[in-house]
């Protein structure tokens, strides 16, 4: 009889034998436990994961096969080809009994999932024989050959995933048929086990990345050693720059910890702010522009980050694993320089700040200091002048302005220390003391004032929440001369004011013999006895100002009066006004003189404006 002339449903109604003999010409028969005995081999030799795949691929080529057969007998719905699966199940023994527990369908009328229950499955009575309850579903088998057989029917990828397994410990097995389309997220865990995968193909590509990952340990080694040679020759940062630029060929540099590019390669060229980079902890790649990226890993020694080292990518490039191990290596290595540059440094400038101080108090002999100098590389008989940097101190918290101080020092002596310029940084009495020496300074090529307001706006940028006060000094001839420069600078701090920042003690006058006097108290009384008086009845300063001028202009009230265009008779009124407040005789050199020093240390101190 031909099979076209045979409905699918009136197969399964003939006698075991005859439905077999009308699906298939010719069967064989296998062992169920033939077929455990190779599942429980082959997890034993490609794993529990390969072995589930292979199953399932097994069972998928089995409900092919029996799907292209009973498309081959009358059906009139997909329903008929669908029930006709659960029968083929019991026909081939792989269960006892298969029930459809539901069909869902969406809006569109289209199949949805169909919900299956399976009992006593072939695969969980043999896996129980010998094993406990599993954690995993194990009906390997028959869901491959559910998928293969709805897929087959349906002419659409349908994917069977068991959700409840006797061999876990339920009543009985569930499965969930559905089109691969609904899967979802879910899809690609299950989807994997249904491509036919070659071990061989697969070991050549475990083979190819440990070649890879060899050359890769290869090169690193390589780097890694060039790294430690340059490291034990005592080279700086810029070597290191260097071996990394021509060993990976891309740009490189390294920032300090205010991200300022201390050492760089060839072709660093970057348009954007270091500051405007949210700081990393670990190595990261970070891009920075539509075609620009770089990679940057941070330099750790005493437990901070003291700076970053970085790889530079253009064209839409990305680091690979080497490139991580690399700069990885450079990290570690510039943290090691750093480390050993950031000892010598401390110890040069503690012997340093240590000659200053005995200096400024009076400790060495002449014959002394000369020696000390040299041995510091400061000729003794060069020029110097000196910088005294005053900042608001907070007393509720000295513990922490002490280390602010230090902080600060260090910084200073950097800024000076990228220019070339040889100087000596320490403290006294909580104010910062910067001994210059003038040759190394004058190669500079650049106004004192210039220089001066640049590291002004430095110590601005790193310490944001301070004010600061820099007291310049004249010039001396030699060394032994700078106690002079320090009572220099400490006169011209006397008349600082919110308005003048950087005061310059040659800008002061005569009157900056008074602001050598250590005790301000001393001075604002004597200004206030002076001038006391007068300021408290001339608020618009009209006086003040006319006796300035005669002063001035040497006392001469004809040259006064037409210096201030004022008549004669209004200048003499003026004048006896003066007199008569300030107690005083104007034709008194000695008076005269002391109010005109009075008002030169207001107008130096910015309380008085002419």
């Amino acid at each position: 009889m031909e099979k076209s002339n045979i409905h699918i449903n009136e197969v399964f109604q003939l006698p075991k034998n005859e439905a077999l003999d009308a699906f298939y010409e010719r069967m064989i028969t296998i062992p169920i436990t033939s077929i455990m005995a190779l599942k429980k081999e082959l997890t034993t030799t490609v794993g529990k994961d390969r072995s589930k795949g292979i199953f399932i691929r097994y069972g998928w080529h089995n409900g092919v096969s029996d799907g292209e057969l009973a498309l081959t007998f009358q059906w009139e719905t997909e329903l008929d080809l669908i029930r006709s699966g659960p029968s083929l199940h019991k026909l081939h023994g792989y269960v006892d009994d298969v029930i459809i527990d539901d069909l869902t369908y969406d809006e569109e009328d289209d199949l949805e999932a169909v919900y299956v229950s399976w009992y006593n499955s072939f695969e969980v009575d043999e896996y129980l024989k010998c094993s406990d309850h599993s954690d995993q579903p194990v009906c390997h088998t028959m869901c491959g050959y559910a998928s293969g057989y709805l897929s087959t029917v349906l002419n659409r990828p349908i994917l069977v995933s068991e959700t409840k397994c006797s061999a876990m410990g339920h009543d009985h097995c569930e499965v969930i048929c559905m089109p691969m389309e609904k899967y979802g997220d879910s899809l690609e865990n299950e989807y994997r086990y249904y491509q036919s995968t070659s071990m061989i193909q697969e070991l050549d590509e475990i083979t190819a990345k440990l070649k890879h990952e060899r050359d890769n340990l290869s090169k690193t080694y390589d780097i890694h050693r060039q790294l430690i040679s340059e490291l034990l020759s005592k080279n700086g940062l810029q070597r290191i720059v260097n071996v990394l630029y021509h060993t990976t060929g891309l740009p490189t540099f390294i920032e300090n910890e205010d991200h300022d590019i201390i050492e760089k390669s060839d072709e660093v060229m970057l348009e954007i702010d270091l500051n405007t980079i949210t700081p990393v902890m670990s190595t990261s790649f970070i891009q920075i522009s539509a075609d620009t990226g770089i990679l940057r890993t941070p330099i750790y020694f005493e437990e901070k980050i003291k700076g970053y080292c970085s790889f530079i990518f253009q064209n839409n490039t990305t680091p690979d694993d080497l490139d991580y191990m690399i700069i990885d290596q450079a990290s570690l290595t510039a943290s090691i320089i750093l480390l050993n540059e950031n000892i010598k440094v401390n110890t040069e400038l503690n012997i340093r700040r240590s000659f200053l101080s005995d200096v400024l108090e009076g400790r060495l002999e002449k014959e002394e200091l000369y020696k000390h100098a040299r041995y510091l590389q400061f000729d003794p008989n060069d020029c110097y002048w000196m910088l005294t940097v005053e900042r608001g101190i907070n007393n509720s918290n000295l513990t922490n302005e002490v280390e602010v101080n230090e902080k600060l020092m260090s910084h200073l002596h950097s800024f000076f220390r990228e220019r070339r310029i040889n100087v000596i940084v320490t403290q006294k009495s909580g104010r910062i003391i910067i001994l210059v020496e003038y040759a190394t300074f004058e190669k500079l090529t650049m106004k004192q004032s210039t220089f001066i307001h640049q590291l002004l706006k430095h110590a601005l940028h790193r310490f944001t929440n301070y004010t600061f006060y820099i007291g310049v000094s004249s010039l001396v001839q030699h060394i032994d001369q700078i106690n002079i420069l320090y009572e220099e600078t400490l006169a011209a701090l006397q008349a600082k004011n919110p308005q003048e920042k950087i005061l310059y003690y040659e800008d002061l006058g005569i009157e900056s013999l008074l602001f050598q006097i250590p005790d301000e108290t001393l001075i604002n009384r004597f200004v206030d006895k002076q001038v006391g008086d007068l300021l408290k009845e001339d608020k618009n300063l009209d006086l003040i100002k006319t006796f300035y001028a005669f002063v001035e202009n040497g006392i001469n009230i004809n040259h006064t009066a037409k210096a201030i265009s004022m008549s004669i008779s209004g200048l003499r009124y003026r004048l006896s006004r003066i007199s008569d407040l300030l107690e005083i005789d104007l034709d008194d050199t000695k008076s005269v003189f002391s109010v005109y020093m009075a008002l030169n240390v207001l107008k130096a101190k910015g309380k008085i404006k002419f």
